[in-house]
């Protein structure tokens, strides 16, 4: 049996050849080390599109709303006689519910039966080098000790929970490289920790995004940087935050609790315009003499107009910005991995 990792939302269309699906049976089972083994029966003759797996938090009965709700979309392997996926991007001590959805060429869909599987607890334990990892994609907040997963909590976000945070929105939560920078125990929505968004750098993402006109106006203006990101409680029954990471009450409860959580605490957030590797990208120590290269090529290039200082200021972030808008690449203004692969090949 060939398994497969699941861990994106990947839209791509599966082409297969005739499969049987006329009844379609979903089976999920809990494996060693919190993975879950889901398994699609299809019994009868049609032509197969894609198949679709929904998973959430939340009951998936009804029609499916992948923005209202904490919703994750993975997909089978294409291959033909492989029906199985293991899904590993799981938080604990929560009940996880799958749906399949079979797409047919002209047929129209076939959905399958729901089933569910209830994720252990865990106990975070001893941590020292520690930092959270937001995985906005996957719905969960991750415990970390230097590049060793701990623990993960299921979370939800705000109404536009795969959009990167611009400007003011009420809406969109920020991808990037953040810290903790003030706790309150009595907060609006329970318990909260705030993160220091917007960051040195998100401000230089606005200001060009600003000056190039790329916010729409607002009522007759542009709206501004926006502000007060919080990891907070009041539950994740949908994606009702304004921008904010929800959490469940007990769960930041056992946050607060412990004695490496909190002030000063690094924050990776990440989604579908910046990763994993992205942020590993950026954290990467880059010599002064490799950074005055990269301002040499951005300034080739009629991107970069300061002295050559080997240094990350605002004039190269600026420049990597400029760059990158001019190659079609996410405005991150810095060194994603899209963007130092291309500035190298130049």
């Amino acid at each position: 049996m060939t398994r497969f990792s699941a861990g994106s939302f990947l839209m791509a269309t599966l082409v297969m050849s005739t499969a049987c699906a006329t009844d379609v049976h979903l089976d999920v089972a809990l494996e060693e080390g919190n993975r879950v083994e889901v398994s699609l029966w299809r019994h009868g003759q049609l032509t197969v599109g894609s198949i679709l797996l929904y998973r959430s938090t939340s009951p998936l009965d009804g029609a499916i709303d992948t923005v209202a709700n904490p919703v994750t979309v993975l997909r089978f392997p294409a291959e033909e006689s492989a029906a199985v996926l293991v899904d590993s991007m799981l938080a604990q001590n929560v009940t996880y519910y799958y749906r399949a959805q079979v797409r047919r060429q002209l047929l129209g869909d076939v959905w399958s039966s729901v089933d569910s599987v209830r994720v252990p607890d865990a106990d975070i334990g001893r941590i020292t080098g520690s930092s959270l990892l937001v995985d906005k994609l996957n719905y969960f907040l991750e415990v970390r000790d230097g590049d060793r997963m701990k623990k993960r909590y299921p979370i939800a976000l705000g109404r536009k929970p795969w959009n990167r945070k611009l400007h003011q929105d009420n809406a969109s939560t920020p991808e990037g490289i953040y810290r903790i920078h003030t706790e309150q125990p009595n907060a609006t929505f329970y318990k909260a920790f705030d993160i220091n968004y917007p960051n040195g750098v998100d401000s230089i993402r606005y200001r060009l995004a600003r000056d190039r006109r790329l916010i729409a106006a607002r009522h007759g203006s542009i709206p501004g940087r926006g502000g007060e990101i919080q990891i907070h409680g009041q539950g994740i029954g949908s994606n009702w935050t304004f921008g904010c990471i929800a959490m469940r009450n007990d769960d930041i409860d056992e946050l607060f609790k412990h004695d490496r959580v909190g002030r000063g605490m690094p924050v990776y957030i990440v989604g579908t315009e910046m990763t994993r590797d992205d942020i590993r990208s950026i954290r990467d120590y880059r010599t002064p003499t490799e950074l005055a290269a990269f301002q040499r090529r951005l300034a080739a290039m009629g991107f970069y107009d300061r002295a050559e200082d080997g240094e990350i200021g605002s004039g190269t972030r600026l420049a990597l910005g400029r760059f990158q808008l001019a190659n079609d690449l996410p405005l991150t203004c810095d060194f994603d991995v899209r963007t130092v692969r291309l500035l190298g090949s130049q």
